[in-house]
């Protein structure tokens, strides 16, 4: 092609702005914005079953059909005199859904993810973020050259068959005819315009071309045309109807949960993320390479912790990763053994493999370093073990034996700590008298039914209620310890996350939650051994036959996990085999036609059966414990005080809130009822330890997996992206009749569960001298501190921290510190704003201050002058302590997700189909189960 035939194509740029070039205009902008959607809805195949996929696709589709109508007025605004302005608007909207388009393209096959246009500036200012986007240049250019070629060869064809269909609709809905005419070459460039392209600008056309005229009935014809019937317009209607309506009806009862409406994403209504969102916290970057710690003066060499004895050490660089190879310890077989992958290195040859196979950038956009955690490298780490244990202990010891043959875990579904147990005078309870009014009657009534709403966390506890009640003590039970027995509770004990799952990750494995929705944790390899994995390793030197075992030390240990619901919602199922059980109990397994024990009581909720329906399995698990010489750690999650808080079916209700006047139940209400239910419950697990014999001899660990913000506490009710302290607080407890009683007043998590229990073993010899010496070795490699010894709020100027993430998990995150009373919430994937409170001056949070960015917070809480009285130093404390937290929880949020060897998206529209796949939602048996 010469250069007068390339001035004279089509790709000549001077037409390319001009009116002439609409039908190729037309293509290129429909193409470019079809293209990354179908490549789209390809990745998110699997997402769906075949025939729902199918069902809803018209509604996937739905911004596509607009971007047709929308592209083909655009091209067609002002074609009688388009000014220079017009044509270079219209141009560059092609150009920018192209660029886009191809970007967006590049980034799939590059990452094998979809790109996220909220963090377009994190790429823009990030050196990571260039080589990324260089890397997908090559990409980039083949899809909008790609693209252009098939805009070319589809324009005309395309154009035609819109041009048609919206004279059409036009005709049928208005009347008014979009007529064709023929025009000669002496009209080129008068009004009206016609828009197929010519060779040549002195090409002779002689074809039909469509033109729109602002004077349509003046506009002659040129067509004999018989005349219309007078249906037929209603043909074309109802022709053009059909499918709107059809989409619109599939669009009203197509669900609202994931992953429906993020695959009807469009562009360019999806480049809206760039100005409604913050992810900063979320963007590539923050998933693979190495963040400083962004506080470098509290880990300077001056502070550091020489290893000493089992202590390994702290040393942390604020610049460099645990990457490095380390020997296999001397308490750890050579012989793999599940969860202690870490100590053999796997995550090296892993990396090797990944390498290989996937190239630099790992599967699927899957991070290129896998981190292995070190205790010695962890820069908000404080330990308290070179601490004594605590005097109590230490003097009972002396007087007493304290054994611990079993471990008994119970995690309390959305148990707040303000209620367990429920106090007089209290929020909670004053809420509840309020409610009563002036009717003295309902009133007394309800104080009588609130005496008997959490006896037994009383009992459990050591803390008193405030109520007045006849209690039936039994000699030698453990209702009738005395005051100065029955072990550990935390007073200030907050949740790691307010998602259930993710905090029984917590309690179980002793690591923080990772910061994305749902429990993308079951799809991945857990960076600590949980505690079936720790006993597994105790079990490995043990005798294979258990009636080998001459004592209790010696026997092996079986890991039992038990609840009445079902265990296929988020994946359970798969995060409890990660965690190395011996067998499960749930629901399935009860329900089944040839289960042991027949089920008395119907379901009480959509997860499953009361608690009551898995009694008669405890007690096989403790009398087969006896007969065949084990030791066991069961683990037990409750249920009914989850929502909608239904007690099991003839279970009276209790009236704790006085009704409207229109006789409707409180929320509240009937949660109180299930908190009742649930107080009873405990009580009879508790008995089945005393009637079996294994009272004394067990150690019954009781945390809340989160709590749960009602009317009465927050405008803000659920625990949804809600920061609020009801949702925080939970409690927990570490009871053992030997065991001295101890009300701990620090601001502890879950992760503090593996090291005490490791603690309470290894002090009170239930441990063999060779598991002993695993154990106090194995102490030192967790995050949280022994609740066995003082807990240290603060090592020189480093604080002990408490951070949360807030269900769904990856968009809010809650900063609090042991240290001080402040709580921070801050927004992470999400727009939102900062939340301030000081739980010494608004215990339960009723007057929070909140802004847009911490800047903005601190002038408000100065304006607002609560500290004014406490002198300017106090306000610097605030101030400081609020800088800080924001750096730390984003620095924690780069580090779990290093930790957890995820770089995918944080919130579940950003995730990619592969992750997001039936998370949140229970495991259906057949397609047709939505």
């Amino acid at each position: 092609m010469g250069l007068q035939s390339f001035k004279n194509s089509r790709f000549c740029v001077r037409n390319f702005w001009t009116t002439r070039a609409a039908p190729f205009q037309y293509a290129l902008l429909v193409t470019s914005s079809l293209a990354p959607k179908l490549l789209h809805l390809w990745s998110h195949r699997y997402s769906l079953p075949p025939v729902l996929y199918l069902l809803y696709m018209p509604t996937f589709l739905g911004l596509d059909i607009i971007n047709a109508v929308l592209f083909w007025i655009l091209v067609h605004v002002g074609h009688a005199r388009p000014s220079l302005l017009l044509k270079i608007v219209r141009g560059l909207i092609c150009l920018i859904i192209l660029g886009t388009s191809s970007m967006q393209i590049a980034f799939y096959l590059e990452t094998g993810g979809e790109i996220k246009w909220g963090a377009a500036g994190n790429f823009a200012h990030d050196p990571a973020g260039i080589k990324v986007l260089l890397s997908g240049s090559l990409q980039a250019c083949l899809a909008s050259t790609a693209m252009v070629i098939v805009a070319r060869i589809v324009c005309q064809p395309l154009y035609n068959i819109s041009d048609t269909i919206v004279r059409k609709g036009v005709k049928a809905f208005t009347g008014r005819d979009l007529k064709s005419r023929v025009e000669s070459k002496d009209n080129v460039g008068s009004s009206p315009v016609y828009f197929q392209l010519a060779a040549s600008d002195e090409e002779d056309t002689t074809n039909d071309m469509f033109v729109i005229d602002d004077d349509i009935e003046a506009a002659p014809s040129f067509s004999n045309k018989r005349p219309e019937k007078w249906y037929t317009a209603w043909i074309t209607r109802v022709v053009f109807l059909t499918p709107l309506v059809t989409i619109l009806i599939l669009w009203s009862v197509r669900p609202t949960t994931f992953p429906y409406a993020h695959m009807s994403g469009s562009l360019p209504y999806t480049l809206s993320e760039i100005w409604i969102s913050s992810p900063n916290l979320c963007a590539v970057r923050h998933a693979g390479d190495y963040t400083p710690f962004p506080l470098p003066k509290l880990i300077v060499k001056e502070v550091w912790e020489q290893p000493k004895d089992k202590f390994p050490g702290w040393m942390p660089s604020a610049n460099v990763s645990s990457l490095e190879v380390h020997q296999l310890p001397n308490w750890l077989p050579k012989d793999r053994i599940d969860g202690f992958e870490r100590w053999y290195n796997e995550s090296a040859a892993f990396e090797k493999h990944v390498h290989r196979r996937h190239g630099p950038h790992g599967p699927h956009g899957r991070m290129r370093n896998l981190f292995r955690y070190d205790p010695v490298q962890d820069p908000l780490r404080i330990s308290n073990l070179d601490q004594e244990v605590l005097k109590p202990v230490s003097d009972a010891l002396k007087d007493r034996k304290i054994a611990i043959k079993h471990v008994v875990l119970l995690t309390l579904e959305s148990t707040r700590g303000d209620i367990f147990p429920l106090k007089k005078g209290s929020h909670v309870y004053n809420k509840i008298v309020e409610s009563h009014g002036k009717d003295i009657n309902s009133a007394k009534k309800a104080e009588m039914e609130l005496s008997q709403l959490t006896a037994n966390a009383e009992l459990l506890t050591g803390q008193d209620g405030g109520f007045t009640r006849e209690e039936s003590k039994v000699n030698g039970s453990w209702r009738a310890l005395d005051k100065d027995r029955g072990g550990l509770n935390v007073l200030g004990s907050w949740t790691g996350s307010t998602t259930s799952f993710k905090s029984v990750i917590g309690a179980h494995c002793g690591v923080g939650p990772l910061p994305v929705d749902f429990t993308v944790e079951s799809k991945r390899k857990i960076y600590q051994p949980c505690i079936p994995q720790i006993l597994g390793l105790l079990n490995y030197n043990k005798p294979k036959d258990s009636n080998k075992a001459a004592e209790v030390n010696s026997m092996p240990w079986r890991s039992i996990f038990a609840q009445s619901i079902t265990d296929q919602f988020d994946h359970q199922d798969d995060l409890n085999m990660q965690m190395g059980w011996s067998d499960v109990i749930v629901k399935e397994n009860i329900m089944d036609p040839h289960a042991k024990h027949p089920l008395t009581e119907k379901e009480s909720n959509y997860f499953g059966y009361p608690e009551t329906q898995i009694k008669p399995y405890l007690l096989d698990l403790f009398t087969d414990a006896k007969k065949n010489n084990q030791r066991l750690f069961l683990s037990h999650m409750t249920s009914s005080t989850h929502h909608p808080w239904n007690t099991p079916e003839g279970t009276p209700i209790v009236d704790f809130i006085k009704t409207d006047k229109w006789g409707s139940e409180h929320t509240f209400n009937r949660y109180l009822n299930t908190v009742k239910y649930a107080d009873n419950w405990i009580g009879q697990v508790m008995d089945i330890l005393q009637d079996l014999g294994v009272a004394e001899e067990t150690l019954v660990v009781m945390v809340g997996d989160h709590g749960y913000a009602f009317p009465e506490d927050s405008p803000n009710h659920s625990t949804f992206e809600n920061g609020h302290i009801a949702n925080i607080r939970v409690p927990l407890v570490f009871h053992h009749p030997q065991l001295p009683r101890i009300q701990l007043p620090v601001n502890a998590t879950s992760i503090s569960i593996i090291p005490t229990i490791l603690d309470l073993l290894v002090t009170t010899d239930s441990l063999s001298t060779t598991d002993k010496d695993i154990a106090s070795n194995l102490i030192h490699q967790y995050e949280g501190q022994s609740l066995l010894r003082p807990y240290l709020t603060k090592k020189g100027d480093r604080q002990a921290w408490n951070i949360a993430v807030l269900n769904a998990g990856g968009a809010v995150l809650s900063v609090g510190s042991a240290a001080y009373p402040y709580r921070l919430i801050i927004p992470v994937c999400t727009s939102g704003s900062y939340r301030f409170t000081d739980t010494n001056l608004d215990h339960y949070e009723k007057d929070p201050l909140e802004d847009f960015s911490i800047d903005k917070l601190v002038k408000k809480i100065r304006k607002t002058g609560v500290y004014n009285s406490l002198g300017d130093a106090k306000m610097g404390e605030v101030e400081k302590w609020l800088r800080q937290a924001e750096k730390i929880g984003e620095y924690w949020v780069v580090e779990q997700r290093r930790r957890w060897r995820y770089r995918g998206g944080g919130t579940a529209r950003d995730m990619d189909p592969g992750e997001s796949s039936g998370m949140g939602q229970i495991k259906k048996g057949h397609w047709w189960e939505t």
